[in-house]
Order: structure tokens, then C-alpha cells, then sequence
């Protein structure tokens, strides 16, 4: 049991417990024999260390092996606030203060030597010692974990449609441009959109046209050509047939290349703006932009962020995904 003070004439000492510290006095253990008041002065001898143990005394600014350096991989960081309300860390703020203090309700920080008062300015928001940030907000839809789903559309609820929205799955990745909110009712709609540039040939944005009759570097004719689906700037593809005859039992279709992009149709014939041409007899097709046709992005679950670059004041209650189940 050891008793340490640091005053010089004490009569609350402090007792070491499994090297816990615990105050005590002579009236609070007056029951315990081993109790001793003691008088200390500054400089009374220290107790002498264990047999084996040895002292050494180093100056870290000399002896910086001693203290090695610390590196991270990742060089982003960010200011974390604690909310005492909740009782948790709330947000991360891409502004960096040297320092922080609080005082009289008001909250300073300091920044190049210069002194800053936060929420000072009711109009300009997300400024920080003269530089803009974005608001972000990031969070899982994860609804019935163990289905995989289709996030199909994202609504907002508040009074601004100025965010830009990305969206990513375990497996696909989808974003909902600003511009395409649509207002109604007080909210705002946008479809996700899937980043994949990829040809998907089993959904209903790819169709087939028939056979080549004649082609050119930049042109296909085909007879009897049906034009109602397809549009200029759809993409062009064709594919050999297994035998040349086309539509006969066992004939099959082989991997699609890129022709071009479709610049005008007349009659029977397709322009492009590739420079290689089709062989008579390929089986050719169209694909429609498959971001544009996209339905969504597809997964068990989806996170989401939200990102806002505006200095106005900008409210958001609620942020809705359409969510159906997969039926691939």
C-alpha cells in the first residue's frame, strides 16, 4: 500500500488500490489500522525503485527514435462534432480549425492565427475562413436485407431540388442528376440512373432489325425495315449468323459489335457514323442509351449521398427511394 501527496502539509492523502486512486482521510478510515497521517515536504525522498527496475530520464526532442512518427494511408481527415442531445459523433466537417473553444453559448475557432465565430452569418452558408464546401448527407436503404431489389426512383422532401444524388449497390453504381427532379406536390421525384455503359441484350432498350441486306462503311439497308423504336443516336450492332440464312431452326446469333452511332434513317437505310460496314446476311440491332433507359440499379441494398454546393440556407426533411423486388 503506498500513500503519495504533493502539498507539502497534508491531511487528505490518497491510497493506491490495484493502482486505482482512492482520497481518503483519517475520519473516513479510522477503522483501518494501516492508516498513517503523514507530513510531506517537496522535497522528501521518493520510495526507491524494486530490485531490477531501472530509471532512465530522456528529452523527446532529442531522443526521437524513442517517439517515432505515426502515417496513415489515407490523408483525408475531418473535424467531428458530438451532439450532447444524443449522446453520439453527429457529422464530419471538411473545415480544420487549428483550435476550439466555446464561450457564453458561441462557438470560435481558430485558423491561421485568426479568431472565426461560427454560425455568424445567417445568409452564407458552408463557408469557412473564405472557402466554400458541399453539404453532404450519406446513408443506407437496406429494406428487406435478403432480397435483391431495384432502387428505382429518389424523392426528396424540403424546399430545395439542388442535390446531386449518387447511388451504389454491392454491385452497380446509379446517380440522379439535379436537373432531372421533378417538383410535385411539394416534393421532389428524380429517376436513379445506372453509370454502366455496358449493353444489357436481354432487356426490352435492345432490339433486333433483321437482316443486312447491303452495307457500306457508314450505311446498312435492310428490307421491310420497322423504324418505330428505333431514333437517331440509338446504337448500331451487328452479329453473324451462324449460317448466313437467318430465322432457320438452329441458326444462332453471335456476339454484337459496334457498327456506330445511328445519324439518320431513310426507308431502308440506316446511317452511322462508324467506318466499318456489315456483311450481308448479319443479323443487325440497336441499342437505346443504357444509362437513359436504365431502371435503376440493382442489389441488396443501396447507399446513398446526397450533395448540396449551395451558400443558401437549405432545408431537407426526408429523403424516399421506389424500391421493387428484382424479377431477374
Amino acid at each position: 500500500m503506498k500513500y503519495r501527496s504533493g502539498y507539502k502539509v497534508v491531511k487528505t492523502l490518497r491510497k493506491y488500490v490495484n493502482g486505482k486512486p482512492t482520497n481518503i482521510t483519517k475520519a473516513n478510515v479510522s477503522g483501518q489500522d494501516d492508516y498513517i497521517e503523514k507530513y510531506l515536504s517537496d522535497d522528501c525522498p521518493v520510495n526507491n525503485l524494486p530490485n531490477g527496475i531501472t530509471q532512465t530520464i530522456v528529452n523527446p526532442s532529442t531522443e526521437a527514435t524513442l517517439f517515432p512518427t505515426t502515417s496513415q494511408s489515407n490523408t483525408e481527415s475531418y473535424t467531428l462534432s458530438f451532439s450532447e442531445y444524443i449522446n453520439g459523433w453527429t457529422s464530419f466537417h471538411s473545415w480544420k480549425p487549428e483550435s476550439m473553444i466555446s464561450s457564453n453559448g458561441e462557438f470560435y475557432t481558430f485558423k491561421n492565427g485568426h479568431l472565426y465565430k461560427h454560425h455568424a452569418n445567417e445568409t452564407l452558408r458552408n463557408t469557412f475562413y473564405g472557402q466554400e464546401y458541399n453539404s453532404e448527407i450519406e446513408f443506407v436503404a437496406n429494406e428487406s436485407p435478403s432480397d435483391i431489389k431495384m432502387f428505382r426512383t429518389i424523392k426528396t422532401e424540403g424546399n430545395s431540388k439542388n442535390w446531386d444524388i449518387t447511388v451504389e449497390s454491392e454491385s452497380e453504381k446509379g446517380f440522379v442528376d439535379k436537373a432531372s427532379f421533378k417538383e410535385k406536390e411539394g416534393m421532389y421525384y428524380g429517376y436513379v440512373r445506372n453509370n454502366n455503359t455496358e449493353v444489357d441484350y436481354k432487356k426490352l432498350s435492345v432490339q433486333g432489325l433483321g437482316l443486312c441486306a447491303s452495307s457500306t462503311t457508314t450505311t446498312v439497308t435492310i428490307n421491310n425495315l420497322n423504324v418505330e423504336l428505333m431514333s437517331v443516336g440509338d446504337k448500331l450492332y451487328k452479329a453473324a449468323m451462324s449460317s448466313g440464312t437467318g430465322y432457320t431452326s438452329g441458326d444462332t446469333i453471335g456476339t454484337p459489335s459496334l457498327l456506330g452511332t445511328i445519324t439518320s434513317i431513310s426507308g431502308n437505310v440506316i446511317t452511322h457514323d462508324g467506318s466499318t460496314a456489315a456483311t450481308a446476311g448479319n443479323f443487325i440491332l440497336f441499342a437505346k442509351n443504357q444509362t437513359a433507359e436504365s431502371e435503376g440499379i440493382r442489389g441488396y441494398h443501396a447507399k446513398i449521398k446526397l450533395t448540396n454546393d449551395s451558400t443558401s440556407p437549405v432545408e431537407l426533411f426526408a429523403v424516399d427511394s421506389e424500391v421493387t423486388k428484382s424479377n431477374l
